[in-house]
């Protein structure tokens, strides 16, 4: 059953990069417009990161294994479509249907592991897998779509996921219990409407002033978004039965692993995009090279996850979380100085450390969140922390990319011998346009302005590392003060019982036996 849903999660994570590599076919392919191309890439994560609260709430109504199987049929019907796009308009419908099939199985993978492993110590291993496999994905999409890319055509990126939907689809109907809240209240219509609207403007925001910088049209929506977000904290905070339960967050376990969760999110995110760029525009790699490189990311998370299985029962969420949030800091200093001729094996050490701290921390962060939360209302807490994920990950783009990219204009401020201003000022713009006007340019000027370029981007990249740095190691010094010393750990033989009055997840003073068996109504179980 969990490699089931592993598998589904993978494939989920996978579809957030994999189809950068498929961009420069797909575009000469379908010819879309500058603003469909940005719809291309971006409608995924858009609709994911406003659907993620409302189907996580919906699946604990209408039945987390229904609702799972629900998310593979849009899932894969989707990938169909993407696949066989003949226009972009087509292709843009496709990915945001991709979107709503991954809303519904993001929180749905999370709140069945939180009823069926009953057992703390085997629900903390299953959350160990569950990130390894979400982290998995994201770093070897190029890879994959580079090599579908390669032997096939750009909708083969798309493709693969149907068979995989198939799969999972059937063994989810066999081997996945079904469980829901035995006594649902009464839906929160105006609240979903406000999470959705509220969380799609936000998100929008962040993503299109990272691209084109506070115009009138970022501000607009950014603050749409606040005003929306607010009124539904007020009504959840004052209506009987709210989307999600707001006790959730005046426990200190809970809202801090959900901190946690995005400033973890915030230092991977921009780092890929600016690495990206390192290796392809500095280096000349190929976009598969670039995921080929990313490799250390993928190793040491599988490493650093599992580790916490062993961690978090013994010593704590709190010391788990402090491990991972220090690790991933300490390697952004690894970084800071950054030159354009720096040898892979430094960025290969700093990956190796941001993915064993990021496995640390997510997993305990999982297991703070998905531990406090009530078994019945799983699905709703699941999809706080899913939505934690793609906040942390597009503030991460839009904040260390604009800091990046106004260092990288300061830096080429000067002129350069032979290069005309309009040829300037297009080198300013970024790393890709740089290279692309230098190239473009005879003899010793474009060598120079292409040395110009390496030497400002590194520069900038250096810089963002260290304050990225700074800001991760003061979260984790917040994590050892602000979390109970007690939330975590385990003793023999105790179950979990749901959220504690300090830290939520106190499983000494619990009383064992007490969780989905007697809260969620088993409907069919293998």
């Amino acid at each position: 059953m969990l490699a089931v849903l592993s598998l589904s999660l993978l494939v989920v994570a996978l579809d957030l990069t994999v189809l950068n590599v498929a961009l420069p076919t797909l575009s000469t392919e379908l010819e879309p417009s500058s603003v469909q191309l940005l719809w291309i890439v971006d409608v995924y994560s858009l609709v994911v990161a406003g659907l993620l609260i409302s189907c996580g709430t919906l699946g604990d109504r209408l039945g987390r294994k229904r609702f799972l199987c629900l998310g593979f049929l849009v899932f894969g019907a989707a990938s169909a479509t993407a696949a066989w796009a003949n226009g972009p308009a087509m292709l843009i419908a496709a990915r945001a249907l991709l979107g709503i099939g991954a809303a519904i199985i993001m929180p749905s993978t999370l709140s069945i592991i939180r009823n069926v492993f009953t057992d703390r110590k085997e629900r903390t291993v299953a959350l160990a897998v569950w990130a390894t496999m979400s982290a998995a994905g994201a770093a070897v999409g190029p890879v994959v779509g580079g090599v579908m890319i390669e032997h096939f055509w750009w909708g083969s990126v798309f493709l693969i996921n149907v068979p995989i939907m198939v799969f999972a689809l059937i063994a989810a109907l066999a081997l996945v219990p079904e469980s829901r809240h035995p006594n649902p209240p009464r839906w929160d219509t105006v609240g979903a409407a406000l999470s959705v609207t509220g969380l799609i403007s936000l998100v929008y925001a962040i993503q299109h002033g990272g691209a084109e910088g506070l115009e009138a049209q970022t501000i607009i929506t950014g603050v749409l978004g606040i005003v929306l977000l607010t009124a539904l904290v007020l009504r959840v905070l004052r209506v009987p039965a709210p989307l999600f339960d707001p006790a959730l967050f005046r426990n200190r376990a809970f809202s801090v692993a959900v901190v946690t969760v995005v400033l973890a999110m915030f230092g991977m995110g921009g780092l890929m995009l600016l690495l990206t760029q390192h290796w392809q525009f500095i280096g000349g790699a190929s976009p598969m090279e670039s995921g080929l490189r990313l490799l250390p990311l993928l190793l040491a998370t599988m490493i650093g996850a599992p580790a916490m299985s062993v961690i978090v029962p013994k010593y704590g969420t709190r010391y788990a979380m402090m491990i991972g949030m220090g690790l991933i800091g300490g390697a952004f200093f690894v970084l800071m100085n950054v030159e354009p001729d720096t040898e892979y094996w430094v960025f290969a050490i700093a990956l190796a450390g941001i993915g064993a701290g990021a496995g640390c921390a997510m997993t305990a962060a999982s297991d703070a969140i998905m531990s406090t939360a009530e078994a019945d209302t799983a699905g709703g807490a699941a999809g706080i922390e899913e939505t934690s994920y793609e906040l942390g990950n597009g503030l991460s783009v839009a904040i260390m990319g604009s800091v990046a990219s106004a260092l990288f204009r300061r830096e080429m401020d000067t002129s350069v011998p032979g290069v005309d201003a309009k040829s300037m000022d297009a080198a300013r713009e970024g790393l890709p346009d740089a290279v692309g006007v230098a190239a473009a340019l005879p003899g010793s000027a474009g060598a120079e302005l292409k040395r110009r370029a390496d030497a400002a981007f590194a520069d900038a990249f250096g810089f963002t590392s260290l304050c990225t740095g700074i800001i991760l190691v003061l979260v984790a010094i917040a994590v050892f003060l602000f979390i109970p010393r007690s939330a975590g750990r385990v003793t023999a033989g105790a179950e979990d019982g749901g959220g504690g009055p300090e830290g939520g997840v106190d499983l000494v003073k619990q009383a064992p036996g007490e969780d989905a068996e007697n809260r969620a109504e088993p409907v069919d179980r293998p």
